[in-house]
């Protein structure tokens, strides 16, 4: 038994001898004793809950309202924009890989042909944005209206 030595025992448990790092502080005497449950009873239903809750509160869903017209102009600027914004997500990322590879195309077409080719895909840009804008349009109504928003 290296290191250690028996002290005195003088048969107190160990909490009750006197420890230099613990006796050596003065302890300040206790405060008054508060009243339970507290005298307000307002003061009642702020401090103590009497039953803990089983379950955390419902969270709230916010959901905006989607505008229609913001649906049309966003296809009007980048086609597929506006079904993404309605909700349409596939079908918007379909529209938007479409216009990126033939924009290009149109545009190689257009610089070959000195732009007798956009008679062509002219048409075929509009006709891709009425079908973007149309049913970008509807998309934001029918979300409106199923959530019991107001339309727009």
């Amino acid at each position: 038994m290296s290191g250690y030595r028996p002290g005195p025992d003088d048969g107190r448990a160990w909490q009750d001898r006197p420890q230099p790092w613990r006796d050596a502080t003065p302890q300040p005497p206790p405060g008054p004793v508060q009243p339970y449950p507290p005298q307000d009873p307002r003061q009642q239903y702020q401090q103590y809950q009497p039953y803990p809750q089983p379950y955390p509160p419902r969270p709230v869903v916010v959901v905006p309202v989607k505008t229609p017209g913001l649906a049309v102009l966003f296809s009007f600027l980048w086609l597929g924009a506006g079904n993404c914004y309605a909700g349409q997500t596939a079908l918007g990322v379909c529209l938007v890989v479409a216009q990126v590879v033939c924009a290009p195309i149109a545009a190689f077409l257009a610089s070959v042909t000195l732009g007798l080719s956009l008679v062509v895909t002219g048409p075929i840009w509009l006709a891709a944005f009425v079908v973007s804008a149309v049913t970008g349009y509807n998309a934001c109504k029918e979300h409106n209206r199923t959530l019991g928003l107001p339309y727009y």
